[in-house]
């Protein structure tokens, strides 16, 4: 058992944590404990713990409620619960599992075995008879690659992150394929080893994958991280993500001799594309590309396609905001890990469908659900420079306040998307409590409400385009210095 395997208790009984600690530390665990079920949220949020303890009296938010925020939530929508109480009952079996109480030590210590083994596939693709599974966060790419090779294992690794897909066949411990997206061989295998994060699962048994690799281990590990830090040097001279690229001279006004890699891009350009489209089009390795590309728009035979008159601009932040920003989120993080901020939407379903039609227009996201979602996470924005900002919605059910708090933790900034439908005095509470830059975005006739107003930080007015409203309040929370503007 990974002695890295962290349980989070959320028991309003003391001696529950008394009894439960010590043994599940002797055992490797980690073990977090607390009184409330918003607490309890919250560190589900910020910590991700491997699997929840919740007794049915924990405060603040029931188990419905708690189990339901979780499932929302991208970040913990598979950690196992378990329910402790007195007595069971047949309608909380969607909820989790169940232990009855008081507890028995040797009861509690065989269950949390028996889910963590049986739930373990969910932290890796949902692939039958996977004999292996993890996370590249804790074994690196190139490391798994080497164990699976000096075992000289026969089977398919599968690697899933933010629902792309990539695979890597072995035979007798050799690779002999890859896939990643449209990439294959070769070019696959550099995409994997780049890879920082992301579900793996190894499947074992030969399935007649043809062999597209030839190279041994070593010499592909070698290359394939040579090529990646040379690639990460080049990429400040290349396009940013969504700019397009077109030729700037006619095919035949390119003095000949510039290799086949130029001569494929160059045949692409045929019709502008980005840096991604043209990576995934070419056949050729991606550094390779990436190099062809930069030489073309150096010698002026390429260049970026001009923005038509009135367009917003394809960097949605400034070069020194997103720098701040991407320091600040960088901040008590490995090297590596990635940098996702938080973003508080507040605000009803026209008004976030609104916002995220708005936001569709100037930025790439990946959905998560969308307005409908009652709260939780709504998108992934993706800023640049490996920034990314989550826009997570507050459920506008005044009973689920108290859940508004862990919602908030490790926040950037706030947005109250107006109005707010009377839930003013317990937003004015929220933002009190978090030092945060907030802002409100909506027509200009409809005022802030003074309970909002008046908090000592208060709320901004930033105009009727939600879009512009981000920009200004993510400006705000890259330029707090360090120790402030935290969410507590």
């Amino acid at each position: 058992m990974p002695h890295s395997r962290k349980i989070l208790l959320v028991d309003p009984d003391p001696a529950s944590a008394r009894a439960l600690g010590p043994p599940l530390r002797r055992l490797g665990y980690k073990v977090h404990a607390v009184r409330d079920g918003s607490r309890g949220l919250q560190l589900a949020i910020l910590r991700s713990p491997d699997l929840i303890l919740l007794d049915e009296r924990a405060p603040l938010v029931d188990p419905r409620t708690f189990v339901r925020i979780l499932r929302a939530n991208p970040r913990t929508e598979r950690i196992p619960v378990v329910i402790l109480s007195a007595s069971p009952e047949p309608g909380r079996a969607h909820l989790g599992l169940h232990l009855s109480k008081p507890l028995a030590e040797e009861d509690v210590l065989a269950r949390i075995e028996q889910v963590l083994r049986r739930t373990g596939a969910s932290r890796a693709p949902n692939v039958p008879g996977a004999e292996l599974q993890g996370n590249l966060a804790r074994l690196a790419a190139p490391d798994l690659l080497q164990v699976l090779a000096l075992n000289r294992k026969t089977g398919r690794l599968e690697v899933e992150r933010e629902g792309v897909h990539a695979a890597v066949t072995f035979r007798g411990g050799r690779i002999v394929d890859a896939v990643a997206g449209t990439a294959s061989g070769e070019k696959a295998l550099f995409r994997i080893l780049t890879l920082r994060e992301g579900r793996f699962a190894f499947v074992p048994g030969d399935q007649g994958t043809p062999e597209r690799i030839e190279r041994g281990l070593e010499e592909l590990l070698l290359d394939g991280l040579r090529q990646s830090d040379e690639a990460a040097v080049l990429t400040q001279a290349l396009p940013a993500s969504g700019e397009r690229v077109l030729l700037a001279v006619r095919p035949d006004e390119i003095p000949p001799g510039q290799g086949p890699v130029a001569s494929e891009v160059v045949s692409l350009l045929a019709t502008p594309r980005t840096l991604q489209e043209l990576l995934d089009r070419a056949p050729w390795h991606d550094l390779e590309v990436m190099r062809a590309v930069a030489a073309l728009l150096e010698r002026g035979h390429a260049r970026l396609e001009p923005r038509a008159p009135g367009a917003e601009e394809p960097a949605f932040l400034e070069v020194d905001a997103l720098h701040a920003l991407r320091m600040r989120l960088g901040r008590n993080r490995p090297p590596g890990s990635a940098r996702v901020g938080k973003v508080l939407i507040a605000g009803g379903p026209p008004a976030r469908r609104a916002m995220m039609e708005r936001l569709a227009s100037v930025l790439r996201f990946q959905a998560t659900g969308g307005e409908e979602v009652e709260m939780g996470t709504l998108c992934r924005l993706a800023l640049g420079e490996g920034v990314q900002v989550d826009v997570v919605a507050l459920p506008e059910d005044r009973t689920l306040a108290p859940v508004w708090w862990p919602l908030a933790a490790g926040g950037l900034a706030a947005l109250v998307l107006l109005p707010v439908g009377g839930l003013d005095r317990e937003l004015a509470a929220l933002s009190a409590s978090c030092r945060l830059p907030w802002g409100a975005c909506g027509a200009r006739e409809v005022e802030i409400p003074s309970a909002l107003r008046e908090v000592p930080h208060g709320c901004r007015f930033l105009g009727s385009d939600p879009a512009e409203a981000l920009r200004s309040l993510l400006v705000a929370a890259a330029a707090v210095r360090p120790g402030r503007g935290e969410a507590r």
